[in-house]
């Protein structure tokens, strides 16, 4: 999918049994930067300072349906928020266009690592 890092809190993760059984390998052939919670803000500041677009996949008043959304043609991250909290307020502000994945019915939730792939996969198309 063209991604050329994964940006996590903890590269600790990288060597847990389950992660590595996960990810089916793929560790090997992408970079993974650690950028700890506290320092995130920073981090996307900075990113965004070097002509990175920011989306960030959240529900908000002013989300952008995901099919809806144009990406610009220069390099992009995808913001992922916590299961069940989602992205936090603080980091908002550091986010281009917020993008949400339409859904219908009663629960109106998809897990964090369902809904980054989504928005790769759209974000490829």
């Amino acid at each position: 999918f063209a991604a050329d890092r994964l940006v996590i809190p903890d590269k600790s993760v990288c060597k847990m049994d389950n992660f590595k059984s996960i990810s089916v390998g793929a560790g090997e052939w992408i970079e993974i930067e650690q950028v700890r919670p506290l320092d995130l803000l920073n981090w996307l500041l900075e990113q965004k300072s070097m002509g990175y677009f920011i989306f960030g996949l959240e529900q908000t008043a002013s989300s952008v349906p995901l099919q809806n959304m144009v990406f610009p043609d220069r390099p992009t991250i995808l913001l992922l928020g916590k299961e069940k909290e989602g992205i936090p307020v603080e980091l908002l502000q550091a986010v281009d266009q917020c993008v949400e994945i339409p859904q219908m019915g009663i629960i109106r939730s998809l897990n964090v690592h369902v809904s980054g792939a989504i928005a790769i996969w759209e974000h490829t198309k």
